[in-house]
């Protein structure tokens, strides 16, 4: 790879933007897809004669999946992730079995010596189960880490499995729906934590009222997830998910997802997020008062998905996509209000690297400049940017209306993985506007082949940003300004304002939100085949009209 502009680098490096979720090392560009790892994969790596074995864990991975060890090995796990992992056995004897449950928080470690010889196996409570999605084994001494594949299919009910007068909790019908069957929620307050486990593909859960039907965490850390779903083609419609420590409504793993006329109100990571997997859609959704981003989708290529006619306001990030793309669409959204708006992403904390071929169109940014929401400390850092990639390749950013940052679109080096730069992205016929910094930047190379064409914009750095990166035409040899760039960006990062806990956010109420039309009587459409993703015309799609009634809201920067 080429030198990269040294001085700009240099100056970024203590920006620390590494913007998404935690994962393992990546590999190059061209890496496809997920890596979908569970205790299918019988695999073990040989440690013995070690005394000391290190797991990395990572968002959705440990690494070594499986390990075998003599007795007596000291294993140590260690979170070098962005998220909080609760590893606990599984076994004959459940949570009992060797270790228990450990949370280990982003940077700490836990470390368990295995006298007796046995296999022990183990997952991560939040971004698993003991049948797939983040988990692992240690194998103490000579035995074989055998399948552990089930058979949950006895007993399951086809047709309309309805919550309280069929089954009394939602997980109680989703444990009882065979594929293909729609579990119909009626209105009231649930207090639970919904896993969707293999064996239960295709099915829809569908709330009768999406305002009445709610999910409430309270906060409590042994509900950590509203739903999380590990089973290809789960649709999830037409309910509310609050409160929840962790994250709203998250799919991982799966072929087949889809989150329609959703709502995630304070959360402590993300609001509706997927990860690790392929062939989805969000549309008709609202986000608001996530720590980490109102919308997610990373680690996927290609990702063939949609985020589609959805709000995001008061979280930390609008939206945040690391290492994804390939057939991805953010298209006529709304994100307002948060610290920073639509982030895709490069980075090492996830596979599939860099972030590339994202297609961003017709969506309404503005007034991301909130110093008064839950936020993680990449959302802390990235405050007042409406549109900001950090190493991202061959992406298209077209025809938004972005109104009110102190950067409008940027395009930069991801300064904590400076081999991931900006590469070959487009930045055509957008409308740019009250910006206070600049309108349009770029942090990087002139000959990586990034341009900007038809904007409707005031001020760049670069200078006259579209004759010196054109779309058409020879770019410059040397671009000016961008010390100034990114010495303004500097220049705030460190009085950017607190997190505010996202379970205290003065939140606004929503506004009216619509319900899925026909709740009570249309037929379920699982996430399969040709009804995930639904198709985006990109020609009929317009920059968006300006907002009438934008909120005054002081960004919150100290002196």
């Amino acid at each position: 790879m080429r030198n990269r502009l040294l001085t700009p680098l240099a100056v970024l490096a203590t920006l620390t933007l590494v913007l998404g979720a935690c994962g393992s090392d990546g590999d190059d560009r061209g890496n496809d897809s997920t890596a979908k790892d569970s205790i299918e994969n019988t695999e073990v790596e040989d440690h013995r004669g070690e005394a000391e074995v290190t797991i990395r864990v990572t968002d959705n991975l440990f690494t070594p999946q499986n390990v075998r060890v003599d007795p007596g090995t000291k294993i140590v796990f260690d979170n070098q992730g962005r998220n909080i992992h609760e590893i606990g056995a599984f076994g004959g004897d459940g949570f009992g079995l060797g270790f228990g449950i450990n949370q280990i928080k982003v940077g700490a470690k836990y470390e368990f010596t295995f006298a007796e010889p046995g296999t022990y196996r183990y997952f991560c409570v939040l971004h698993g189960s003991n049948v797939v999605g983040m988990i692992g084994a240690v194998v103490v001494g000579d035995g074989e880490l055998e399948s552990v594949a089930t058979d949950p299919t006895d007993g399951q009910a086809t047709g309309t499995l309805r919550v309280p007068q069929d089954h009394p909790t939602i997980q109680a019908a989703v444990d009882a729906a065979a594929p293909g069957s729609l579990v119909l929620i009626d209105k009231g307050v649930y207090h639970e934590a919904v896993t969707v486990n293999p064996g239960h593909e295709n099915i829809v859960i569908r709330g009768v009222d999406r305002n009445e039907t709610i999910l409430d965490g309270e906060f409590d850390e042994d509900l950590p997830n509203a739903f999380k779903v590990l089973a290809d083609g789960v649709a999830i419609e037409n309910l509310t998910a609050r409160n929840y420590s962790t994250n709203a409504f998250f799919w991982t793993g799966v072929d087949g997802y889809r989150g329609s006329y959703l709502t995630s109100l304070r959360t402590g990571d993300y609001g509706i997020y997927s990860f690790d997997s392929v062939n989805g859609e969000f549309d008709h959704d609202y986000a608001a008062g996530s720590a980490d981003a109102g919308y997610y989708i990373g680690q996927c290529y290609p990702c063939n998905a949609v985020l589609r006619d959805s709000v995001a306001e008061w979280n930390g990030l609008g939206y945040s996509g690391t290492n994804a793309g390939g057939e991805l669409y953010l298209v006529n959204n709304v994100f307002r209000y948060n610290r920073a708006g639509i982030v895709p992403n490069s980075g090492n904390g996830e596979a599939n690297p860099p972030e590339r071929e994202t297609t961003i169109v017709g969506n309404l940014v503005h007034d991301n400049d909130n110093g008064f929401t839950p936020a993680i400390d990449i959302a802390l850092v990235a405050q007042g940017f409406g549109i900001i990639n950090a190493g991202g390749r061959d992406n298209v950013i077209e025809r938004n209306l972005v109104i009110g940052h102190r950067y409008g679109i940027v395009l930069a080096i991801q300064p904590e993985a400076p081999e991931y730069a900006s590469i070959g992205n487009t930045v055509r016929d957008n409308v740019v506007e009250e910006s206070s910094y600049t309108d349009l930047g770029l942090i990087a190379d002139p000959a990586d082949e990034n341009c900007f064409a038809g904007n409707d914009f005031t001020t760049s750095y670069p200078p006259e940003i579209e004759t010196v990166q054109p779309c058409e035409g020879e770019p410059a040899t040397e671009l000016t300004g961008v010390d100034t760039l990114t010495a303004q960006i500097l220049g705030t990062v460190d009085h950017n304002p607190p997190s505010i806990e996202a379970a205290t956010a003065a939140l606004p109420d929503p506004p009216v939100l619509e319900n899925m039309p026909d709740a009570l009587t249309a037929p379920p459409v699982p996430a399969t085949g040709d009804s995930v993703p639904s198709t985006v015309d990109l020609a009929a799609i317009q920059v968006p009209a300006a907002p009438t009634n934008r909120a005054e809201i002081d960004p919150g920067i100290q002196p």
